[in-house]
């Protein structure tokens, strides 16, 4: 059980989840996030822009997209500005964490026209999950991306 400090008020909740034999993961399930852990970490070690190390440097070269009235309030859409930036790579990264159970389809009319493509992590064959290079979209015409449920999806403009 987790610490009763933090969670001792849902523990008749987490308990019997907890002990639920169904949901236990296997070899197959560990294996499985533990490649995909390492497919994120290869894309966080790709580029710089990842890892801004100043305050500054956040506030010039991240911003939100997906915000406002009209959001998908399951979906965090961000955007890496990498011109100049010593070890960027890229010019350009718009990166989508998707937490619904279904896929979720945002248009951003400020990403229209760019060259996007997946990162070459997910294109790679041996990516741990294939849903981003299976079932994930950008058509550059209207801005409109497609994200598949409960994914972390990175976009890059060479």
């Amino acid at each position: 059980m987790p610490p009763r400090g933090d969670n001792g008020d849902n523990w008749s909740i987490i308990g019997p989840r907890l002990a639920n034999a169904d949901i236990k993961p296997g070899g197959n399930e560990i294996g499985w996030a533990r490649d995909a852990f390492r497919d994120l970490l290869a894309i966080r070690g790709s580029s710089t822009l990842f890892r801004l190390r100043t305050a500054d440097d956040v506030k010039a070269r991240l911003s939100f997209r997906n915000t406002g009235s009209g959001q998908v309030p399951t979906v965090l859409a961000g955007h890496l500005d990498g011109d100049g930036y010593p070890g960027a790579r890229f010019q350009e990264v718009l990166y989508f964490v998707n937490v619904d159970k279904v896929a979720q389809t945002l248009t951003i009319d400020g990403e229209k026209g760019k060259a996007y493509r997946l990162h070459p992590v997910h294109l790679a064959p041996g990516a741990a999950d294939p849903r981003a290079a299976n079932d994930a979209s950008y058509d550059g015409a209207s801005g409109r991306f497609v994200i598949p449920p409960r994914t972390a999806v990175v976009y890059v403009v060479n």
